[in-house]
């Protein structure tokens, strides 16, 4: 998950161009971070650009699932404020940034574009009650909304908020909750009478979480066939997460590890980054690299980001059939009868040891461990055909405790591939106080398709 520890390290020594600067971004973002109270398509006649029939260059839609801790210490409210300034500096006025945001306030959805050399920012959507932002109707709603009304050449998805890879979690909007563990895959929304410091719901847990499957569902039913998916979350860079997102967008980008709540710096990433047309693989890759330099190498952001590191990648979806195709008799062969090789020395971007996870694998430094070195080799050239980008510091954040950062080391660099995977194991049965995650896993399109199944695992 993102941590919050960052945000309240924001402190007020900037210089007075700084705090210009962003007491302007505040007067642009009034109206983003203020409750609306009618449920309604925008009607506004006085909108600059909403001619009949035009079919717009990209729309990106920003999806703030922020009604959780995140949008307590004010992480949404400052990316907000870049989302725009990013947005003023677009140069094309056929791209369209649409912000949704779900916080303490009402949810609300704007469309902020270029016309002319203004920067405009119109309502399309409010809603006069609190919805669940992880209810997968919510995310197919909003973007049935946008290409209904913006037809766009080409659509990018990013999916801001709490994140935990491919788990399976029984506390979703529509399914009955359990109580102790609750494994966590895409966002947290705490709903009416929630908690949003500690992310628990009315009920006393955590709140309501997406299933990666459903949300491959949602955006199927939309209609909406996805350039890429940017997971601006904590530890989403999964091969299971991939793999059930693959028909519906062709690439995924994000970061094996932990990330800060500060999130991406969408003052860069908009302008140089998530608009990069048309969506190649180079331009894709923008994304990864830009994340990447804000996080660790741009000086000017060190005080948000600190020596916290990150990990992230850039599967290209069009390939990973083939890879799971190439992968199923490795496991098969390597997993039989519920063998577990030895796993010292593989690359771990989360421990079981920790808290609510199992352990995640980096998947190339896993492969080179586990297989002969002829398999390894031959699967390598078909797995770099799907990752085509890793960008790696030499350390990065495991996770947070207390909000205090627990560092690791990337010690197995020559290996790793930026993208994770998770190996089944006895310890994840249900019965050594860890969730079944073996269990979970087995419900995962991966699993199946893989060979894990033909294990016994």
């Amino acid at each position: 998950m993102k941590s919050d520890n960052n945000n309240s390290t924001r402190n007020t020594a900037d210089n007075m161009k700084r705090l210009i600067k962003n007491f302007i971004l505040i007067l642009l973002t009034v109206m983003i971070c203020s409750a609306t109270t009618a449920c309604s398509d925008s009607e506004d006649s006085t909108s600059p650009r909403r001619e009949t029939g035009t079919t717009f260059r990209r729309s990106v839609l920003i999806y703030l699932a922020a009604q959780n801790s995140l949008g307590k210490a004010g992480a949404s409210r400052l990316d907000s404020m870049e989302i725009v300034e990013g947005a003023s500096r677009l140069t094309n006025n056929l791209d369209n940034v649409f912000l949704f945001i779900d916080d303490a306030k009402l949810p609300r959805l704007y469309c902020i574009y270029k016309y002319g050399r203004r920067t405009v920012i119109e309502k399309i959507l409010t809603w006069s009650d609190d919805i669940y932002s992880t209810d997968p109707a919510t995310l197919y709603s909003v973007l049935k909304t946008i290409d209904r009304d913006y037809p766009s050449k080409s659509y990018g998805l990013v999916l801001w908020s709490h994140g935990n890879g491919w788990l399976v979690t029984s506390n979703t909007v529509n399914t009955l909750r359990s109580n102790g563990f609750s494994a966590r895959s895409f966002g947290i929304d705490v709903g009416l009478g929630g908690n949003l410091s500690d992310d628990t719901d009315a009920s006393g847990i955590t709140g309501p979480q997406m299933n990666i499957s459903d949300m491959a569902q949602a955006i199927a039913r939309s209609g909406v066939h996805l350039d890429y998916i940017f997971f601006d979350a904590c530890l989403m860079q999964n091969i299971e997460v991939a793999y059930e997102l693959k028909d519906v967008t062709d690439y995924v980008v994000g970061s094996a590890t932990s990330t800060s709540a500060y999130g991406g710096y969408y003052t860069n990433l908009i302008p140089k980054a998530l608009f990069s047309y048309p969506a190649s693989d180079a331009n894709v890759s923008l994304i990864a690299s830009q994340y990447y330099y804000d996080a660790v190498d741009n000086a000017s952001l060190h005080k948000y980001y600190k020596d916290y590191g990150n990990v992230n990648s850039v599967i290209k979806t069009a390939h990973l059939k083939e890879l799971a195709q190439t992968t199923a008799p490795l496991v098969a062969k390597v997993f039989a009868n519920k063998t577990t090789p030895q796993l010292n020395g593989i690359q771990t971007y989360y421990s079981h040891a920790i808290a609510y996870s199992p352990d995640y694998f980096d998947m190339g430094s896993a492969m080179k461990h586990i297989l002969s070195n002829d398999d390894y080799q031959a699967w390598l050239m078909v797995a770099k055909k799907s990752i085509i980008q890793c960008n790696a510091s030499p350390s990065f954040i495991m996770a947070y405790i207390n909000d205090n950062p627990l560092p690791a080391k990337v010690n197995d660099r020559d290996n790793i591939l930026g993208v994770s995977m998770f190996i089944p194991r006895a310890l994840f049965d249900g019965k050594h106080g860890y969730p079944a995650f073996n269990t979970q896993f087995q419900s995962t399109a991966w699993y199946n398709d893989a060979g894990w199944s033909e294990t016994e695992w």
